[in-house]
């Protein structure tokens, strides 16, 4: 099969350091953080700004990855991107919004790649935005819907831990939950509902979340390392190490754990914590 070659150059050659970064130019009269949208103006299109970037965005960067930054927010197609909002609702925030910026590292001889962070800000007393709740992706993913869905995946998670008493008296009750701090997740026990149905199906849940975040983790893993490959043979470095955290709100992401790590596993909670 011929495969079109980049004009003579190498395709894994990038710049001094690798991934090469390259912003947009920011949209005048809108800052970094803000939505793509404005929910309170009706003539606005909901749709405008809010597609995932183009091939005719920017020129191909045969010299490195493109990076662009695209903003999500709300009603998005699937399910569980709706559920943190959701999960807002029952907990009578009036109102908030939810954005998910996602990085895309773009090369022309290398498929996508989207990292991604799902920010949840409510208004502040000074008329603007604050954050209360930003989580980030486990690893980045080829899609930027399968990487939307693992950011909510996370926020949803962890939000069913910080309420987890308002969580009770809804559908969210057996839902998984995580603390921020830790690595392991629970379910609450179903045992007052006397349904040996719910209680098989929630014992398949703790398994099947235990290990789709295994799973989750070795997909990192294996992707880390094909970049430091990739950074070695074309300049014999490796790729930048991430920024720290700032953002109070912000908590650094899950820590990477083997599948037999008891530590890491989703257990079913038989006492309140």
């Amino acid at each position: 099969m011929n495969r079109k070659r980049s004009r003579g150059k190498n395709p894994w050659r990038c710049s001094h350091r690798y991934p090469l970064r390259r912003r947009r130019r920011a949209t005048p009269g809108r800052s970094r953080g803000d939505p793509a949208v404005d929910p309170e103006d009706p003539e606005q299109d909901p749709d405008d700004g809010n597609a995932p970037p183009s091939d005719d965005d920017e020129d191909d960067d045969e010299a490195g990855p493109v990076v662009t930054t695209t903003h999500r927010r709300f009603d998005y197609p699937p399910p569980v991107p709706r559920m943190p909002r959701e999960t807002l609702e029952m907990l009578h925030y009036d109102q908030f919004w939810i954005t998910y910026v996602g990085t895309r590292y773009r090369h022309p001889a290398l498929p996508d790649d989207w990292d991604m962070t799902v920010e949840i800000s409510i208004p502040d007393e000074f008329g603007s935005r604050q954050n209360i709740h930003v989580r980030h992706a486990p690893t980045r993913r080829n899609s930027h819907e399968a990487a939307i869905s693992d950011a909510a995946r996370e926020a949803l998670t962890t939000l069913c831990h910080a309420h987890r008493e308002d969580m009770a008296i809804t559908s969210r009750r057996y839902y998984p939950c995580r603390s921020v701090e830790r690595l392991d997740a629970w379910i609450a026990n179903p045992e007052a509902e006397q349904n040996p149905r719910l209680e098989s199906t929630i014992e398949y849940l703790a398994t099947l979340n235990t290990d789709y975040n295994a799973a989750l983790d070795e997909l990192d893993m294996v992707r880390y390392e094909n970049r430091k490959l990739r950074a070695w043979v074309a300049h014999g470095v490796e790729p930048a190490e991430e920024e720290p955290v700032e953002d109070p709100a912000d908590a650094p992401r899950r820590k990477k754990a083997r599948y037999n790590d008891p530590e890491a596993r989703t257990y079913i909670r038989h006492h309140e914590d």
